[in-house]
């Protein structure tokens, strides 16, 4: 008959284990010790979106929610935290108005986007430059059976306009569901 190890003297193995893990090859894995450079052209497609915004809805000029945009982490992430003071987007049922973050990151060749709400859910999307030279983000797996798209326009009075439209997944037969425009908030 065997005698049960107490638990106590079961952590000095458990730990041993995970220095053996820890000092193999994920450790080998880290190749430079400088910053990451995210200073070419495409890491500041974005920028334009950066700052602190007033949202409106482009129909009725209503201002609907406000929008923090930042870099961060050596200008290599761009993190959005968007507040919505209507209901325009609250779901049904839902006792609180829509609030949301996204994170953008370049990834080499696209931009990859993140968002996540207490709504909704979580969407994935890849975007980049459209031929018009605005931004456009596609879902990269559709969500409740749908596809999004996001199309970031810069303005030259220094404000954004953001297209929002869905399409049944696979469709591509997009329906605008939302046009937001965005003001500096001063």
């Amino acid at each position: 008959m065997t005698t049960p190890i107490p638990r106590l003297a079961k952590r000095p193995i458990l730990i041993a284990a995970l220095l053996v893990l820890l000092s193999g090859p994920a450790v080998a894995l880290e190749q430079s010790t400088s910053p990451a450079k995210c200073d070419s052209p495409q890491h500041h497609e974005l920028d334009f979106w950066v700052g602190d915004w007033q949202v409106f809805d482009a129909e009725s000029n209503v201002l609907v929610a406000f929008d923090r945009v930042e870099k961060q982490y050596e200008g290599c992430v761009i993190v959005e935290s968007l507040t919505f003071l209507t209901d325009m987007y609250r779901r049904p049922g839902v006792k609180v108005r829509l609030a949301g973050t996204a994170v953008n990151r370049f990834d080499g060749d696209r931009w990859l986007q993140m968002w996540a709400d207490n709504q909704w859910g979580a969407i994935v999307l890849s975007g980049a430059p459209n031929a018009a030279g605005n931004m456009e983000f596609v879902t990269v797996i559709p969500s409740r059976n749908r596809d999004v798209k996001l199309v970031y326009e810069k303005r030259p009075d220094g404000t954004l306009r953001i297209l929002q439209y869905v399409a049944a997944a696979g469709s591509g037969k997009w329906t605008k569901y939302g046009d937001l425009k965005y003001r500096p908030n001063r």
